[in-house]
């Protein structure tokens, strides 16, 4: 009798209790607005055009309900899903919007509480992917990076496409993907904001956060990895290991095209 096949899914976020704590004590983007009606969950305001008194509670930001946070619910979905295990990850906006003195402590705080969550789950069928304080200096996010080798059910980072917030061709990052490369820690690569709301239009408000998360997403993650591809890090760090979010942003379909205007491109004749 043939056996059915093991299907592990990579990418299901959770907002642990000591993240949530931390978004509740905001009142600046990002941060948790509880509704008037508590048998509501409360709204992540995670974009600053959810930042807008002039829109209902109720359809600001997205909800944050169990789904989220519990891991029985977790667990559930995955038994009702066939799914064997899964590698868990915070979503965005990560922790980039922390000051640079309060990131590392944080990051270790929700890596040490990720790896516990998964160590607690007795049937061995949940991992994660840590999150780094990207807000800080790069000694001390590549100092994360090696810590996380202790830890075991951390099977690789989280990285926005952001990344220090010039993006992940920044001359900066050489020493991150120096570290990255040399733990062999596997990078998740994942959207942060999408595209910038003029592109949208002026009734992009109208449509919540389906034209950022449906075609943002996906356009901004492929812009940042082409970035990474053209300014020479996979030359540097030819063993940096990548896994791109959302079956590759359109890099599948724009691979070719990508190459061929490299080879068109003058400014790569050139060199």
């Amino acid at each position: 009798m043939e056996s059915s096949p093991t299907v592990v899914d990579i990418h299901t976020h959770i907002y642990p209790p000591t993240y949530l704590s931390l978004l509740s004590s905001r009142t600046t983007v990002p941060y948790l607005l509880d509704l008037p009606d508590n048998s509501l969950p409360p709204r992540l305001i995670i974009l600053p055009s959810d930042d807008d008194a002039s829109i209902p509670p109720e359809s600001r930001g997205r909800p944050i309900d169990a789904s989220y946070s519990s891991i029985d619910e977790k667990v559930r979905f995955m038994d009702i899903h066939n799914i064997h295990s899964s590698v868990i990850s915070l979503a965005n906006p990560w922790l980039d919007f922390l000051a640079p003195n309060e990131s590392a402590s944080w990051a270790r705080t929700v890596n040490d509480e990720l790896e516990a969550i998964c160590s607690q789950n007795k049937q061995n069928r949940l991992y994660a992917f840590a999150t780094l304080p990207l807000s800080s200096s790069p000694e001390m996010i590549a100092a994360e990076t090696t810590r996380l080798q202790q830890l075991p059910h951390i099977k690789g980072i989280i990285l926005g496409t952001t990344a220090l917030g010039s993006g992940l061709d920044d001359p900066v990052l050489n020493s991150i993907w120096s570290a990255l490369e040399q733990t062999k820690t596997l990078i998740f690569l994942h959207p942060h904001y999408g595209l910038p709301n003029k592109v949208y239009g002026p009734r992009a408000a109208e449509y919540g956060h389906v034209l950022p998360l449906a075609l943002g997403f996906p356009l901004e993650t492929t812009i940042a990895f082409t970035r990474m591809y053209l300014s020479g890090v996979f030359d540097r760090f030819p063993a940096l290991r990548v896994l791109i979010a959302h079956a590759g942003g359109t890099m599948p379909y724009l691979a070719g095209r990508i190459e061929s205007c490299v080879q068109h491109e003058r400014s790569f004749q050139a060199g």
